[in-house]
């Protein structure tokens, strides 16, 4: 928008008398032309209900058109029209806002201005890479979650609500910058997030916005009352608060687990870049292997292969300075994770294979992790006797931590070694014993935690795939993706994609042709980070 629309007041407008429509003339150098996206919002109860009804509405087939470039204050108060539409353009802290066509005696010109989108929805990973990567319907989907429906969405950007409905499903892309520009406008959304310019609108709200300082976590104010060295207290509260993300996890959005851990992460590089003594330092280290195995878990949740990497390699070098085998250990059970899930067994059995005799000098309960993730992979890999061995070895670790704390990293629990037990049976094709321990798995886990429920539901689905009952099958991964809800994660639509390929020599029966198509929507649900 030309710098010089700022400029115009609503005294700045086009008249014509009521009901003296006619053809457009060509306006003025310092006139606004206004189309489309000029319109009135005067329905029975909008707060935007003009009060002079004398105006005109917007010829049909007036086309799109941009503001004239300087227009200045000194244009006239009312200019005779000869038919063409009376509008204004109303202002929002000072910068000049396609809107409503009102009255001149509307106070203030303040009719119509685009509410900002919620500042937590603007700072959330999964949206600032959704817009960077200018996928529109992830962020029409994104900004829907945030109570903007498709047809406010359409009044804001000027797109027809039937074309916002079709971006958001999938099937239609943007690639006009002239539209993308219009929805940065109307939604609010800076321009640096689309790869744009700074829009003419951020400046001044970029002035007169208040950005309240964020609230310090108690580790940075015992940091600051040592700022030479990382004292002990510092360090003990941020371990504290990295193990109650660790342990929080499966009951929190990946984007929200994400924005938290950032932030740690910026702490810890600070920490780091600072003199340290040896004994701190170390624990720096340790915090940072753990920090980064996270965010590794968290970006391959969101779907960012390649920031799920950076991490995982970031935690092993700093887990190999520190000298922690157990927590490298922990590391590769998590990187192992996510190579199973993306199909790459073989990976997965070598990385687990490498933490398995990295953590005999871990807790029991973590090294029953270990194990019964190694069994997994191993049956999956077709390694049968050394699977179901391992898996016992992983029973008999489980009992032996039976008096250890449960929390932080040391989460592993008898329900899940039933979820991942249940998948290696399923591996060595004995599927109703999966399906019992699947289902038990799934009864046991918190409700809450939606991403670990929807993957297990998935995989007692692929029990009844291989029991022969197919429209059983197709119904249980239905409701897994019933489960995930708007919790869609990388996981689940990885082993979602999987078992709609195992149904291929049925894709043209019912439920497989359903189950299809909602897999393919909960791929356009996927926001990465």
């Amino acid at each position: 928008m030309p710098s010089g629309v700022s400029d115009l007041t609503p005294a700045a407008v086009t008249t014509c008398p009521r009901g003296t429509l006619g053809v457009p003339r060509q306006p003025s150098p310092a006139e606004p032309v206004l189309g489309w996206w000029a319109y009135r919002r005067d329905r029975p109860g909008s707060a935007h209900r003009p009060r002079d009804r004398s105006e005109c509405r917007p010829r049909p087939g007036v086309g799109p058109c941009r503001a004239a470039a300087d227009a200045s204050s000194q244009a006239p108060a009312s200019t005779p029209c000869n038919g063409a539409t009376r509008a204004t353009l109303s202002t929002h802290h000072g910068v000049a806002v396609a809107g409503t066509l009102v009255a001149p005696s509307t106070p203030g010109g303040h009719v119509f201005a685009p509410e900002p989108l919620p500042a937590n929805l603007l700072t959330d990973p999964a949206f600032a890479a959704a817009c960077a990567a200018r996928r529109i319907g992830m962020v029409f989907q994104a900004v829907r979650r945030a109570g903007v429906g498709p047809a406010q969405i359409a009044r804001r950007t000027g797109l027809t609500v039937s074309r916002v409905t079709e971006i958001m499903s999938g099937p239609r892309e943007v690639s006009s910058m002239a539209v993308i520009e219009r929805i940065a406008d109307g939604l609010r959304i800076p321009g640096r997030m689309l790869g744009l310019a700074d829009r003419p609108w951020e400046t001044v709200l970029g002035l007169a916005a208040y950005q309240p300082a964020p609230v310090p976590e108690t580790w940075e104010v015992l940091d600051m009352l040592s700022r030479s060295t990382a004292s002990d207290a510092a360090l003990s509260h941020l371990e504290v608060a990295v193990a109650e993300v660790a342990y929080c996890y499966p009951v929190k959005s990946p984007s929200e687990s994400a924005s938290t851990l950032q932030r740690q992460l910026v702490s810890v590089h600070d920490l780091l870049g600072r003199p340290q003594q040896l004994a701190a330092r170390r624990r720096c280290i340790r915090i940072l292997t753990v920090v980064s195995g996270l965010l590794g878990f968290a970006h391959h949740d969101l779907g960012d292969r390649g920031r799920s990497n950076a991490h995982f390699h970031l935690g092993l070098v700093a887990a190999e300075e520190g000298e922690a085998d157990d927590l490298t250990a922990w590391l590769l059970t998590m990187q192992s994770i996510v190579e199973y899930t993306a199909g790459r067994r073989d990976t997965a059995a070598v990385l687990l294979q490498r933490a398995a005799g990295l953590a005999e000098a871990a807790e029991p309960r973590r090294r029953a992790w270990v194990a019964a993730n190694l069994a997994r992979s191993l049956a999956a890999t077709g390694s049968r006797t050394k699977a179901l061995t391992t898996l016992d070895q992983a029973t008999h670790l489980l009992d032996l931590a039976d008096g250890e704390p449960v929390g932080g990293l040391d989460f592993f629990t008898p329900p899940r070694l039933d979820g991942l037990a249940g998948e290696t049976y399923a591996h060595l094709g004995e599927h109703e014993a999966a399906a019992g321990l699947l289902e038990t798995a799934i009864r046991c886990r918190d409700e809450a935690d939606v991403k670990g429920r929807s993957v297990l539901t998935i995989d007692l689905a692929d029990c009844r795939l291989g029991c022969g009952d197919i429209e059983a099958a197709c119904a249980t991964a239905q409701g897994a993706l019933d489960i995930a809800g708007d919790t869609v994660v990388h996981r689940l639509v990885l082993r979602a994609t999987q078992f709609q390929h195992a149904l291929g020599p049925w894709q043209s029966a019912r439920p497989v042709r359903e189950l299809t198509a909602r897999v393919r929507e909960s791929k356009y649900q996927l926001t990465r980070a």
